[in-house]
């Protein structure tokens, strides 16, 4: 018998999503929520994490704990781990969503050290940092699924990203490859997905709106699908990832991007 695809799949598992407080994050703890997880809601900013919670209580979505965290730092990623094992005694899933381009300089010349160890620490070793501290909770469970945030930054050349979160990103595709082939012998899965154009918050739709309509045209028609993609689009594929739906895949990366780039 086939099983039942809508049928809960993260029952009793415990998600772990950094990044939690924006607007992908949203989707993200949503959807996990959704499927039967209880979800740990991580971010830096500590406001913005306690009205994304305050939000979900209202709307009935379950969460299971609240981390004020810094992903670039060693000690505050160690923190949020030992909270995550104390209080929900288990982890079984690790998304990490933080990151982003950090309102850095676009162009190389612009660029300083500062702004290259900014987008390069939140970004790349916090993933590193964050999948190195979980593995050995995920052991302990004897199964479990990384999902990390790439972006078609890290596959192809992008007129609008920075070399810095450019490099970063895909420095998580092959970050990711890697730790697939080395976490295997434990059960363990590790995926990433590559979003290309995400409506995920105000500032993407603030510079959305600053855009000629001849420039939105060319955006769109460089998307074979149309459109540009929503937070949801992302989610649905990091559920995807998080789940036994994609029980036998490790070490692949999920382009999300309405086929901007296909390879």
């Amino acid at each position: 018998m086939k099983p039942d695809m809508d049928e809960p799949r993260l029952k009793d598992k415990v998600a772990l999503v950094t990044g939690a407080a924006g607007g992908l994050g949203r989707s993200i703890c949503e959807l996990l929520a959704k499927d039967g997880a209880a979800v740990v809601l991580a971010d830096i900013d500590p406001i913005a994490l306690r009205n994304r919670t305050s939000e979900f209580d209202r709307e009935g979505i379950r969460t299971a704990l609240q981390v004020e965290c810094d992903v670039s730092s060693p000690d505050s990623v160690r923190s949020m781990m030992d909270e995550v094992s104390k209080t929900c005694g288990r982890l079984d899933i690790l998304v990490n969503n933080a990151g982003g381009s950090l309102h850095i300089p676009r162009d190389l010349e612009q660029i300083g050290e500062s702004d290259w160890d900014k987008v390069i620490g939140v970004n790349l070793k916090g993933t590193f940092l964050c999948c190195q501290a979980a593995v050995p909770l995920l052991k302990q469970t004897g199964a479990g699924s990384i999902v990390n945030m790439a972006s078609i930054a890290g596959r192809t050349g992008s007129p609008v990203s920075s070399v810095a979160y450019a490099a970063a990103k895909g420095g998580i595709i092959a970050l990711t490859r890697r730790i697939a082939v080395e976490v295997a012998k434990d059960n363990i899965r590790a995926n990433a997905v590559a979003p290309g154009f995400i409506f995920s918050g105000p500032r993407l739709e603030k510079l959305w709106e600053s855009q000629t309509e001849e420039q939105k045209r060319m955006v769109l028609n460089s998307i074979p699908l149309g459109r540009h993609g929503t937070p949801d689009d992302v989610a649905s594929a990091v559920l995807f990832l998080a789940s036994s739906r994609s029980a036998w895949m490790t070490g692949a990366i999920i382009d999300v991007n309405g086929g901007r780039f296909i390879g």
